[in-house]
């Protein structure tokens, strides 16, 4: 009888104990850690990674208190061999248990990134820092050879085809993978009434978009578009050099401080000051109004010239005698303080 009773009390203290052990697993695994609760941190699970070294990641962060009772669920629950790669973000305060959720369900860290009309290449590269992204890797991707020969470019870049739009990222992301899905979104909007138009015109796509980046760089009110497409149409019709400060610009590496006289004598392919015709490629990245205006100018305008007047707006002449009295008035608003 003793003896049976020793039995029925050795168990009963394992199942307390196991019983005990559960409970405080489970309440641990569900409250998080409170001091400074809000404060967002993040952690990277990198491929392959053993799941040991991303609790030791959150047990170094402060995220959890007891990286054990987090490892022992996991193992409990055969998450330790689901969780997925990528960067998190976590906010102090939560419960582990969440965050294992967000780990076996791949909730990781995606930002979003806002590229506006007629950013260049450069510019481009930049933008994605924000999303973890290298920019010499995003330099390197817009420079992949199986890119520029999928587009038919004949450039060494797909600079034009970056559509500009807002991109939701996954942190880390990899520079081809963002390029390849700006392009995808170029070709969603790039339509097959857009091709025969350029056809119409006797224009190539590349053509069309290298026009459609100066115009997004030259027209701040999107009702002169047209107009300003018409310009360059009607000098290109008569072999008259473009003359486009922009395209100066970009033959300078993007450059975006005041332009000089002694600039456009730049050596470039890329100055229309001392090329004829479009440059070799687009000077930026335009948007869909952009694109459109190129293929569809303002065909009841015979103007020449078109000059700033102060108010984001342009004077347009059809002549080089009303061009330089347009010239003359913006400079005389400009001397006395307002737009003409």
């Amino acid at each position: 009888m003793m003896r049976f009773r020793s039995v029925i009390l050795f168990f009963a203290v394992i199942v307390f104990a196991v019983a005990a052990l559960g409970g405080f697993v489970l309440y641990d695994v569900s409250h998080g850690v409170k001091e400074n609760a809000g404060e967002k941190v993040r952690i990277t699970v990198a491929e392959g990674a053993p799941f040991l070294h991303t609790v030791n990641q959150l047990v170094t962060n402060h995220l959890v208190r007891h990286g054990w009772t987090l490892k022992f669920l996991a193992q409990l629950t055969g998450s330790d061999h689901k969780v997925h790669r990528g960067t998190y973000e976590f906010e102090r305060g939560a419960a582990p248990i969440d965050m294992l959720h967000a780990l076996v369900n791949g909730d990781i860290l995606s930002v979003r990134v806002t590229i506006p009309e007629g950013y260049t290449m450069w510019q481009v590269s930049g933008a994605f820092r924000s999303a973890g992204v290298d920019s010499l890797a995003m330099l390197e991707a817009i420079h992949d050879t199986n890119m520029v020969k999928a587009l038919q470019a004949p450039t060494d870049n797909v600079e034009g085809y970056l559509y500009p739009d807002t991109y939701l990222v996954p942190f880390g992301s990899d520079a081809g993978d963002i390029v390849a899905q700006m392009l995808t979104r170029f070709h969603a909007v790039w339509t097959p009434d857009f091709e025969r138009r350029a056809r119409e015109l006797g224009m190539t796509r590349h053509q069309v978009l290298t026009l459609a980046s100066i115009v997004e760089a030259e027209a701040r009110d999107p009702l002169e578009r047209p107009l300003v497409s018409a310009v360059y149409h009607n000098r290109l019709k008569i072999s008259m050099k473009l003359d486009a400060d922009p395209t100066v610009a970009y033959a300078k590496g993007g450059y975006h401080g005041h332009l000089y006289y002694k600039d456009l004598d730049l050596d470039s392919p890329y100055n229309t000051y001392r090329r004829p015709g479009l440059p070799p490629g687009p000077i930026g990245n335009p948007g869909v109004e952009s694109i459109r205006a190129a293929l569809f100018p303002d065909t009841t305008s015979h103007a020449l010239f078109f000059v700033a007047r102060g108010d984001g707006r342009h004077d347009f002449s059809d002549t080089l005698k009303e061009h330089d009295a347009a010239i003359r008035r913006a400079r005389a608003a400009a001397r006395e303080g307002k737009p003409r």
